[in-house]
């Protein structure tokens, strides 16, 4: 795959983003004021990307409409799709009472009808990098990936994050991923929280999923599959259907059980971030301030309109 022409750029962009105080993928950065969504698109695009696909909730649309879609190049095809709780398989079935969002792997379920082919995923609220996209012009076209970041790279000097920890095979495959909360640095070591560890030591350079995927439309099948294992009536009670999630991670377990598909793992050098508190705001400008200066973002500069 030599570009991004034939592959959609799916946006996770429903959060509520409850630490940040707000709806924080609307949020803009930088000297250009523009959002986090905004600084991947122009990587996506200049890598040849042609279709982007939004997932967010209805109340976001308008102000989606109006920070990032009504600057989009006019070559550039888009759809909103909404995440609604009624959107799943018909053996499902959770409380009409339910507000909270059922995770990732659904929202992602709630796109299918408006992707195409392959596609990326990513989080609206995190800058990836240029390289990140690079990457994903490089694997075979059948295959799925991610790209990993190193650690050191991804966190908050306001308090602890959460983490998908990167267990590889020898192939460069991804064998588990493991999630760890709560990462922090104590002095000179990286300490974090598992389920088997409440102290888990951690290196610089451990890899650490940050939610950009790359998928082809097998992925659906298994979306399916664990909607159903998580949703479906007959072992779902009211108190657990309130709560339970899916996640992408869960997706690729299933993935890797069902169909036994691997995927690739692809590590970028670039510099990950994002606004999990608001205080990480200062740096995020600061930031891509710095990158604005050194002309990676010159598309988003251009009026393409």
């Amino acid at each position: 795959m030599k570009n991004l022409s034939e592959t959609s750029l799916v946006i996770l962009a429903a959060g509520r983003g409850s630490r940040f105080g707000g709806a924080k993928q609307f949020h803009a950065f930088g000297q250009l004021n523009k959002t986090l969504m905004s600084y991947n698109i122009c990587h996506a695009i200049d890598k040849g990307c042609q279709h982007i696909v939004f997932i967010t909730q209805a109340k976001h649309k308008e102000e989606l409409i109006e920070k990032v879609i009504n600057h989009l190049p006019k070559k550039v095809r888009y759809n909103i799709v909404f995440q609604e709780n009624d959107d799943l398989p018909s053996e499902c079935k959770i409380p009409r009472t339910r507000k909270k969002p059922l995770g990732t792997a659904h929202a992602l379920w709630c796109a299918r009808q408006v992707i195409p082919g392959n596609f990326c995923v990513i989080n609206a609220d995190d800058y990836y990098g240029k390289q990140a996209f690079e990457l994903v012009t490089t694997i075979n076209h059948e295959s799925s990936a991610m790209v990993a970041y190193q650690l050191k790279k991804t966190l908050s000097d306001f308090g602890g994050v959460n983490r998908g920890i990167c267990q590889l095979s020898n192939d460069n495959e991804l064998f588990a991923l493991t999630e760890c909360e709560n990462i922090h640095q104590d002095g000179s070591a990286i300490y974090g929280e598992t389920l088997l560890n409440p102290k888990l030591s951690l290196t610089d350079n451990t890899l650490v999923s940050m939610n950009f995927w790359y998928f082809d439309q097998q992925i659906f099948p298994i979306l399916r599959q664990l909607l159903l294992n998580t949703f479906a009536a007959k072992q779902c009670d009211q108190a657990q259907s309130d709560e339970k999630e899916c996640y992408l991670p869960d997706v690729i377990a299933l993935l890797t059980t069902e169909s036994a598909k691997p995927t690739k793992v692809l590590t970028s050098q670039d510099e990950w971030f994002g606004v999990t508190y608001a205080a990480d705001s200062e740096n995020v400008n600061n930031k891509l301030s710095e990158l604005t200066n050194k002309g990676w973002f010159k598309s988003l500069t251009e009026n393409k309109n």
